[in-house]
């Protein structure tokens, strides 16, 4: 039994997947369902590389804003879900803490460069974390996004030589097609909310910039992104069972992210873009 659990496919998938599904089905009828998303991560890293934030590295900041997100998230869900401003006061707070996590490998940048780095990864978090919460009302919409956006992190991770990043992708990735498990089989909606969208829309988006900061991802790769909740936002059968309404989101999802993975892949083996 200990031996399967160190296999990577069941420290970055099916573990997380499992997990996710029992704290989904457990929190079903509560609004804390969207847990589930932070369970299936929190299970990677205890798996994988375990729990430590000393020293605090850029790597160890970003599990540390993940874990918190869905915890603002549930404060946001109690007290700000009727306040307007909420979603672009989150979406800019995101941004302005990636400039935190990546700090160390900004100041590495000379000048301007450093500048212009450090304005684009947090515009990049702003608006893929803004795109997010606009999904917070629909759970098969938010679930449907996290599942593209987790493949494209993750499979984007491996080909840019980081599989730190692969795994924590395809964690929340397997967690967020549990949530449209859970939704498809549910007699009842599980509207994403502050505590689904933030987790999903922040911990994506910092792995992301990770990979490009730390590993090997161009630069392009990134907005790409922004097409996975785009595409999601697409018509789908409202009236058709919510089997097919899921299927078709997850369809959506998974065209748009194959334009980032391609971008990646294409960087990796050489392209007009090098």
């Amino acid at each position: 039994m200990l031996n399967l659990l160190d296999h990577p496919a069941v420290q970055a998938g099916v573990a997380p997947l499992l997990v996710a599904l029992i704290v989904a089905v457990v929190l079903s009828r509560t609004r804390f369902a969207w847990l589930a998303i932070v369970a299936g991560y929190a299970t990677m890293i205890a798996l994988s590389t375990g729990f430590a934030f000393s020293p605090l590295t850029a790597s160890r900041k970003i599990v540390l804003l993940c874990l918190g997100a869905p915890l603002l998230g549930i404060l946001a869900d109690l007290l700000l879900r009727k306040t307007r401003c909420a979603a672009p006061a989150f979406s800019v707070v995101a941004g302005a803490l990636t400039i935190w996590v990546f700090q160390s490998i900004l100041r590495q940048r000379e000048g301007l460069e450093a500048i212009v780095t450090g304005a684009g990864v947090a515009l990049f978090v702003a608006a893929l974390v803004y795109a997010m919460l606009r999904l917070r009302g629909d759970g098969l919409r938010a679930g449907a996004a996290g599942l593209g956006l987790g493949l494209a992190t993750g499979i984007g991770g491996l080909l840019s030589a980081s599989i730190g990043f692969l795994a924590a992708g395809i964690s929340v990735a397997a967690a967020c097609g549990a949530m449209l498990l859970v939704q498809v089989f549910s007699s009842r909606a599980l509207p994403a909310g502050f505590t689904g969208a933030l987790t999903i829309g922040t911990s994506t988006a910092l792995f992301a910039v990770g990979t490009l900061l730390l590993a090997e991802l161009r630069w392009y790769a990134l907005p790409l992104l922004l097409l996975v909740p785009a595409a999601v936002m697409l018509p789908a059968p409202e009236r058709a069972p919510r089997l097919v309404r899921a299927a078709v989101l997850a369809v959506y999802a998974l065209i748009a992210a194959a334009f980032p993975i391609l971008a990646a892949w294409f960087a990796a083996h050489g392209s007009l873009f090098n």
